[in-house]
């Protein structure tokens, strides 16, 4: 949290500022809107370099634009005819990858400047497929072959296509390397005939005659975890149904997990703490959740989920491997639960429960941020969390989750960011998640010192016909008796932790008394800053050089709830 000082001539309210730094709160604060009349787009902005890489949309063309964190301004750093608002950004070695929306489609790379935004000469991929990062190299099918039958790897310098023999699916592809690669894919002439191939120098090798008859590979179901690879395979074949993972090492020979081990089944496997964990069944039919050895050869400890339950769902935060539950289709009404588990599966008190779903993990350099979901079963009503705690869930703030739509976080920065949807006109803006609000949005209302009776401070946000923002201050006072009326006019621009505003005393009118101008004499340079959602520190240097403070209470409004909570 940055505190930024007052005019130096102030010394006597350092007090009061450092003070102000001290309180703690949480509070989504406005940050980026779109620039020159754009509109930004429903797409994952990306935190890449200490500025949010976001794109927006005019006159049907789309623009690829950086913030710049420390500076506040936007970059241009390019604009396309087309561009697909459904794909990911990926970072490698340094810059970051994406594919413009012709067919054939390229891939473009960019450091976060004009010039350094460029396409990848040759490099060119079927608009209709994916581009894949994993393992640090990307991967999509090759737009150089009319039939799409082919997949290439880029590793930042080299680029190389394999030959697939079927149609590939580049969104399963596991890799070691650029020339040591797993890629699944399917025969399109019958269309269930599936393939897993290893590529490895000008070399293949088929796992293919290793797997049971007519089996799938589910591509959101394929794990690489340090030099291992991990696919989920079923198969439906008579009356019986078929699921385990098969495992890949890079080196060593390949086995299915659950045969391994002497279990019917294996849905799911994931790493926390250095340590590989899986659920399924054991020879029994009893469901688990299992620490496995690091060899993958032994079950070191396993717990089993609530009776009635299944295991749906394993994730992972920075303390605690998070299992959801819940009742398959013969329970009814349905149940579910969320567990925490320490890396030894000893069961966490006071976290999770029944009907509480498992969070979103966002990591960043300084922790995590976690997005919420709690549901009240008796009411029915959704509450939607944002916190940076999730030892106390609940020390977050609510927002509607319709106006939620990304979590922006990486894993080099303590900063957390979202893209937000106002729910009335359906544009789209950028906030940061910080302790204290911001000057602006977040100070709109009827502030009020309770020492001061009858008197007080009203704030509103106005916007102008170029776009730009402003606050727009009055202050109703008393001085010997009569009514004192003070106002101004402060200019917004995010991110603002303090505003400067000179306040004009008005004087001549009468009531209702039409086309007759006030009278206006400076009474003050003032300067508000928030210390909390509902708390306002309001400085003034009058014109004859005197200095007061005031210490302001918001009345009542429970909208700031939704986007700050103190």
């Amino acid at each position: 949290m940055n505190c930024i000082n007052l005019k130096q001539r102030i010394l006597l309210l350092t007090f009061f500022i450092f003070s102000a730094c001290a309180v703690n709160a949480l509070t989504l604060n406005p940050l980026i809107e779109a620039p020159d009349g754009h509109t930004i787009i429903n797409q994952e902005p990306l935190l890449f370099n200490e500025k949010i890489i976001f794109v927006t949309e005019k006159d049907d063309d789309y623009t690829l634009w950086a913030y710049d964190l420390s500076e506040n301004d936007y970059t241009t750093l390019q604009v396309f005819d087309e561009f697909n608002p459904n794909q990911t950004f990926h970072i490698i070695d340094g810059q970051f990858y994406f594919r413009d929306y012709n067919e054939p489609s390229r891939v473009w790379r960019s450091d976060g400047t004009h010039a350094g935004t460029k396409s990848v000469t040759g490099l060119i991929t079927f608009r209709g497929s994916e581009l894949i990062a994993q393992n640090n190299l990307l991967f999509s099918q090759w737009g150089n072959d009319d039939n799409n039958t082919d997949i290439v790897g880029f590793d930042g310098v080299n680029y190389r296509n394999y030959g697939v023999e079927h149609h590939p699916n580049e969104k399963a592809v596991c890799a070691f390397s650029l020339n040591d690669l797993i890629i699944p894919s399917t025969n399109v002439y019958t269309g269930n005939d599936q393939h897993l191939v290893r590529y490895t120098g000008q070399n293949t090798f088929h796992y293919t005659n290793r797997m049971p008859d007519g089996f799938r590979i589910h591509e959101n179901d394929v794990w690489q975890f340090g030099n291992t690879c991990f696919y989920f395979i079923t198969s439906q074949f008579s009356d019986q149904y078929f699921y385990d993972i098969f495992v890949i090492p890079e080196t060593g020979d390949s086995f299915f997990l659950g045969e391994k081990l002497g279990f019917s089944g294996v849905s799911e496997v994931i790493r926390f703490k250095d340590s590989i964990f899986m659920t399924g069944r054991d020879s029994e039919g009893v469901e688990q959740l299992v620490k496995l050895s690091p060899d993958l050869s032994q079950i070191e400890k396993q717990v089993y989920p609530q009776e009635y339950l299944e295991y749906q769902l394993l994730t992972a935060s920075q303390d605690y491997l998070i299992a959801y539950e819940h009742s398959d289709g013969t329970v009814s009404p349905p149940v579910w639960a969320t567990k925490y588990y320490d890396e030894n599966l000893s069961l966490i008190e006071g976290l999770g429960g029944h009907f509480k779903w498992a969070p979103e993990i966002h990591p960043t350099a300084k922790g995590e941020t976690i997005f919420y979901t709690d549901y009240d079963i008796y009411t029915g009503v959704r509450k939607y969390i944002i916190t940076t705690n999730i030892d106390d869930l609940e020390n977050g703030f609510e927002i509607n989750g319709q106006a939620l739509e990304s979590v922006i976080t990486n894993v080099n920065s303590p900063e957390t960011y979202t893209l937000m949807r106002d729910l009335t006109s359906g544009v789209f803006t950028i906030h940061h998640l910080k302790q204290l609000p911001d000057m602006g949005s977040l100070s709109v209302g009827a502030w009020f010192d309770p020492d001061y009776q009858n008197q007080g401070i009203n704030i509103v946000e106005g916007v102008r016909d170029d776009g730009s923002r402003y606050i727009f201050v009055t202050l109703y006072l008393f001085r010997d008796g009569e009514p004192l009326w003070l106002a101004g006019v402060g200019e917004i621009s995010y991110p603002q932790p303090t505003i400067d505003i000179e306040l004009g005393e008005y004087s001549g009118l009468g009531l209702w008394q039409a086309d007759m101008p006030a009278h206006v004499e400076k009474f003050a340079d003032m300067t508000l800053s928030m210390r909390g959602c509902h708390q306002m520190m309001v400085n003034f240097v009058t014109v004859d050089e005197q200095t007061f403070s005031l210490e302001l209470q918001r009345m009542v409004n429970n909208d700031i709830n939704l986007r700050c909570k103190d």
